[in-house]
């Protein structure tokens, strides 16, 4: 089983790469000082001297400098490069894995964290990152610029003294609207990934326009706060370069004042013009590359607050294959935000070749049930136990292999239908593929497909009809040697030849020894059930035969009648409680 290792931080474990760029720094910034102690020399020793010889070997001697310049540099950006690609490599199968367990209609993430991760990894790669490691050696160049005079050096001071105040306030009024611009940003791409997942309806019913001025609302609201960071970032970076030519000039004229007062040669006021364009260039740098790193800021942030939630805990012991026994022991959840359960206090048990139809009015935590059935949903108390152990006690990895699960909404993966039953896994052996469709009597429609078990289904599934999705959806749950298998309203889009079929492989399927669950609202489907809960507000007010669950009803039900007409409820107050309990104990089951 593959173990995700935890980081805290984004740039946890990755001290030895930026402590190599820091140190590929700092002999860049050191062979830096090769103009400016060229120019000194020149006028030192050359103009002085007149000598040819010595004005050859300081230009080879700079090229040489120059040259190894050249290589930390290169080096340097090589390794910032290399920095993104292990954040982005790195975090990047944690970060998903988190977005996939914790993915659920409440959690409104999406894909951000990801685009975080990109934020910063094209933030390390540019030019702002870079300009933050050179920031340090303002203050080196202007120490070296003190030892050519002191006033010189008070003049660079107070220009890179401007220079950091223009960054200082740049940050503080570009923070507010560049966070605004963020999540309006983010609140607008939520909005136009709803629009394209549900366009048939938006289409259908004439709401294009208002679905856009809804988007739209949050677009501008993000373009306006982007604007305004901008507008104020664009004001402070020209002023930065004004701030700069300005103390070029004070530099200049000092330096120039100095000379004619003969306390100066002109190769250190040349000198101190250069290094003064080193020390401010950083500064410079940085206000103009604000913005990438107000943003980079919040992603990283965000990332941290993310992978700080995530508890790494200990290795799971992989338990022996299972059974497929499954007990439900006093099931409850409650979720935030409300008072009343939405399952409570469910129970009930079955053994391998069980099949058991779960039923009840909408919205009577059927669907909340079979998640929790899977482990998608976590319970607020109790147990789902397979084999005896609780489900949380299997490492995900390995139960995984054991459970098939159809969710009510089927999308599939942009990929050929044989992949998709297959879970996209690579290296599958065909016949399992085959022998999964045909469990799910669907290997004949597939082979009326054109290209057969190798169609492209499109995004989503979206070349299919949705009981074709809704079949093949099927085979997925089926493939593999699967011991739980429940299924969400599997019928819900099937005709009844369609329907047919999905009662001959849900009982294909237990005679393979697994346990198969079907959430309902139709009767045709639970007559071939061996079990039958009935679920009411959030309790399994019946458990029993699917007979008994049938005959309680004080009229015959139609094949394709629901479970939604408020007659049906009154099925949980027709019949005592004791009689009920008879009856689970006759089927192997345990009635709550």
């Amino acid at each position: 089983m593959m173990k995700i290792l935890t980081k805290k931080t984004v740039f946890e474990g990755q001290r030895s790469v930026i402590a190599a760029i820091f140190v590929a720094s700092f002999f860049v910034n050191l062979l830096a000082l090769t103009a400016p102690l060229y120019m000194l020399q020149l006028f030192s020793r050359v103009l002085s001297s007149g000598s040819t010889a010595t004005l050859v070997v300081l230009t080879l001697g700079a090229l040489v400098a120059l040259s190894f310049f050249f290589f930390f540099d290169m080096i340097r950006q090589r390794l910032a490069s290399r920095l993104g690609t292990r954040l982005e490599d790195g975090h990047g199968p944690t970060v998903m894995s988190v977005l996939v367990q914790a993915a659920s209609a409440e959690d409104r993430r999406g894909t951000q964290p990801m685009r975080d991760l990109h934020e910063i990894r094209r933030f390390v790669t540019g030019p702002a990152f870079i300009a933050l490691l050179d920031a340090p050696w303002s203050i080196v160049f202007v120490g070296i610029m003190f030892l050519f005079h002191p006033a010189l050096g008070f003049v660079s001071v107070a220009g890179i003294a401007i220079l950091f105040a223009l960054g200082v306030l740049s940050e503080y009024h570009g923070r507010k609207p560049q966070r605004e611009s963020d999540e309006n940003s983010y609140a607008a791409n939520a909005i136009a990934d709803e629009m394209v997942r549900n366009a048939d309806v938006v289409r259908a019913m004439g709401k294009t326009d208002t679905m856009i001025a809804r988007w739209k609302m949050r677009s501008n609201s993000s373009l306006n706060a982007g604007t305004a960071v901008v507008e104020r970032l664009a004001l402070y970076s020209s002023a930065a370069r004004f701030v700069r030519l300005i103390l070029q000039i004070a530099v200049l004229a000092t330096g120039v004042s100095l000379v004619l007062q003969g306390v100066l040669s002109p190769g250190v006021m040349i000198a101190a013009s250069i290094l003064l364009g080193k020390a401010a260039a950083p500064v410079e740098q940085a206000i103009s590359g604000w913005r990438a790193m107000l943003s980079a800021g919040q992603a990283r942030n965000r990332l941290n607050t993310l992978l700080a939630g995530i508890d790494a805990g200990s290795e799971q012991l992989e338990l022996p294959e299972p059974d497929g026994r499954l007990a439900v022991e006093n099931a409850t959840f409650v979720a935030p935000n409300r008072q009343d359960p939405l399952i409570f206090d469910v129970s009930f048990s079955l053994k391998p070749g069980d099949m058991m139809g779960i039923i009840g009015p909408s919205g009577s935590g059927k669907t909340t049930l079979a998640r929790a059935l899977v482990g998608l949903q976590p319970l607020s108390r109790g147990h789902v136990r397979i084999d005896d152990a609780s489900l949380v006690d299997w490492p995900q990895a390995q139960i995984g292999q054991y459970i098939g699960f159809l969710p009510q909404r089927i999308e599939l993966f942009d990929g050929t239908i044989a992949e998709n039953i297959a879970s996209m896994e690579r290296d599958v052996d065909a016949g399992a593929v085959v022998e999964a469709a045909k469990r799910a009597e669907v290997h004949n429609l597939i082979l009326s497909l054109p290209g057969g078990y190798n169609a492209n289904v499109g995004l989503r599934g979206e070349l299919l009809s949705a009981g074709q999705r809704q079949r093949i959806g099927l085979a997925r749950a089926f493939f593999g040697q699967k011991r739980l298998i429940v299924l969400d309203e599997p019928n819900a889009n099937l005709d009844p030849e369609g329907e047919e079929a999905l009662a001959r492989a849900v009982q294909n399927a237990a005679e393979t020894g697994a346990v198969v669950i079907v959430v309902t609202h139709r009767t045709g489907i639970l007559q071939r059930m061996t079990h039958a809960g009935l679920m009411v507000n959030g309790r399994m007010a019946k458990f029993g035969t699917a007979r008994d669950i049938l005959k309680a009803s004080a009229q015959p039900m139609a094949p394709h009648q629901t479970f939604d007409d408020p007659k049906v409820t009154e099925l949980a107050h027709r019949r005592p409680a004791r009689k009920t309990a008879a009856s689970a104990a006759t089927a192997g089951g345990q009635p709550t």
